[in-house]
């Protein structure tokens, strides 16, 4: 299943695939006010909110990059087109309110 990974702190190294990168499906730039970036992977194994990850393209893509770094913001579960839902983690997942 597609995991949407959001990033802050966001990296680009002109580098291929290094032992230990995720693979990236799909790399986005959001260029708003609120600029957002994230990328799109099959890995099962995205680390938890807050950790910093790498991915890599599993292929030259000819974008003068090919592996991305950051720190996770948010993850998103993508189903089929339309579908999404947030990824629990342990610092986002007790409903009970805000902290006081």
């Amino acid at each position: 299943m597609t995991v949407r990974v959001y990033l802050t702190a966001v990296r680009v190294y002109p580098e291929g695939p290094q032992p230990g990168d995720l693979a990236a499906e799909r790399f986005f730039v959001h260029a708003s006010d609120v600029p957002e970036c994230w990328v799109e992977t099959e890995s099962g194994s995205v680390p938890d909110l807050g950790r910093t990850v790498t991915f890599a393209f599993t292929r030259p893509m000819g974008l003068g990059f090919g592996r991305i770094t950051g720190t996770i913001e948010r993850k998103v579960r993508k189903g089929k087109r339309g579908d999404a839902e947030a990824v629990a983690s342990p610092r986002t997942s007790d409903s009970s309110g805000p902290p006081e």
